[in-house]
């Protein structure tokens, strides 16, 4: 396990919940067969048409998995007891109109399971800030993570944020009280609807220069005793003779903050656990096993190991072939191809490329495929009739 040490209130949390989250290799029945799933972006449930198209176009070509994003950005596309509805879900003409629940109704007809998509920890990437007062940004704008001038990426501007190519502001998972309102929302999410799984998407950092969260600095400085803000500033001002031990922190410091999404996930993962015993809980991570963890702490073999996760969906999306092949191939090898599903981008490939790359990763017999995405494909002709064909096992 990758990680520093952890004070004695979090190792009895991580012991609690290492026996309550389902153990690993206990991969529920409906993650166990081979999956053949799309991506489904949020703006397909703005319709009943649009929904039905969906899932008609879904089951005649064979598709039995639907990673559907139910929450995009802090926000909600069916009416959350927790979050704000969604600003363009908000607009609907039919104020009695519940997307979730339509689509679920119509999906599992045609014997399609519906996994619910959440964006985790992305809150908001428009230029204009939320409509909703009520939106967590506005709401709780000290949640947000921080960067390592001490400054809340809620106070970033859309150029900012376009120049660091980052997606927009996180919420910081050193918040305690930010992670009761995600771990509250996916309870009611799952109580009150019918899904087949949790998706987590976003479960990371956009950047490897956040989270100096206070609550995460003052924990790492007890065990560490240094402000992980000055390490930059010691590994300047210290003699080469001390490189060992500069080195030593900041990997500490990596491995610590990785450790604080990871705890999180436990959280979560419990308190679905016992909510909603069997529901496959998956979530889309970095490809590079070693970037995830240093870049975006992900340590997401971990997550696989611990249970706290039923399915990995590496996002395989660059364009060269042999690198997503590599990809696929080392995620299989570091957690067992029975938790892997490939995560392959469609959207802007020709459909032989996505031919030629199934064919090249069904020698490493992943659990599934799922593309990226439903919304980017549904217009390109050739794909529901070629790819579908290719997925048999």
């Amino acid at each position: 396990m990758q990680g520093g040490p952890l004070s004695g209130g979090f190792r009895l949390l991580l012991v609690c919940c290492l026996f309550l989250v389902q153990p690993a290799g206990s991969l529920p029945a409906a993650a166990a067969r081979q999956g053949r799933a799309l991506w489904v972006v949020r703006h397909t449930l703005l319709s009943r048409e649009s929904i039905d198209n969906l899932v008609e176009r879904s089951a005649r070509a064979g598709f039995d998995n639907l990673f559907v994003q139910v929450c995009g950005r802090g926000d909600a596309f069916f009416p959350s007891k927790v979050f704000p509805r969604a600003e363009s879900y908000a607009r609907c003409p039919d104020p009695a109109f519940d997307p979730l629940a339509y689509l679920l109704d119509k999906a599992h007809a045609r014997g399609i399971k519906v996994h619910a998509w959440v964006n985790t920890l992305l809150v908001w990437s428009s230029p204009k800030p939320p409509a909703d007062p009520s939106h967590v940004l506005n709401a709780h704008p000290e949640w947000m993570m921080v960067d390592r001038q001490g400054v809340s990426l809620a106070r970033y501007s859309r150029s900012k944020f376009n120049k660091l190519g980052v997606t927009g502001v996180f919420m910081s998972v050193a918040e305690p009280e930010a992670r009761g309102l995600v771990c509250r929302f996916l309870l009611d999410l799952a109580a009150r609807y019918p899904v087949d799984g949790i998706h987590f998407d976003y479960l990371r950092y956009p950047m490897s220069s956040v989270d100096f969260n206070p609550g995460l600095r003052r924990e790492f400085q007890a065990a560490y005793g240094v402000d992980p803000l000055e390490l930059a500033a010691l590994t300047a001002g210290r003699s080469s003779g001390s490189n060992a031990e500069n080195a030593r922190l900041e990997r500490a410091w990596t491995a610590f903050r990785a450790e604080a999404v990871s705890r999180f996930l436990r959280e979560v993962a419990t308190a679905l656990n016992e909510k909603k015993p069997g529901l496959v809980r998956s979530a889309a991570v970095k490809p590079d096993i070693d970037s995830a963890f240093r870049v975006f702490g992900q340590q997401w073999p971990l997550w696989v190991r611990e249970g706290l996760v039923d399915l990995v969906l590496p996002m395989a999306y660059s364009t060269d072939r042999d690198k997503v092949y590599g990809q696929i191939a080392q995620a299989c090898e570091a957690v067992g191809a029975g938790h892997v599903w490939a995560g392959l981008r469609a959207y802007d490939v020709p459909v032989a490329g996505i031919v030629e790359r199934v064919r090249r990763i069904k020698s490493l017999q992943p659990a599934g495929y799922c593309f990226f995405s439903y919304n980017g494909v549904e217009n390109i002709p050739g794909f529901f009739e070629s790819v579908p064909k290719e997925l048999v096992p």
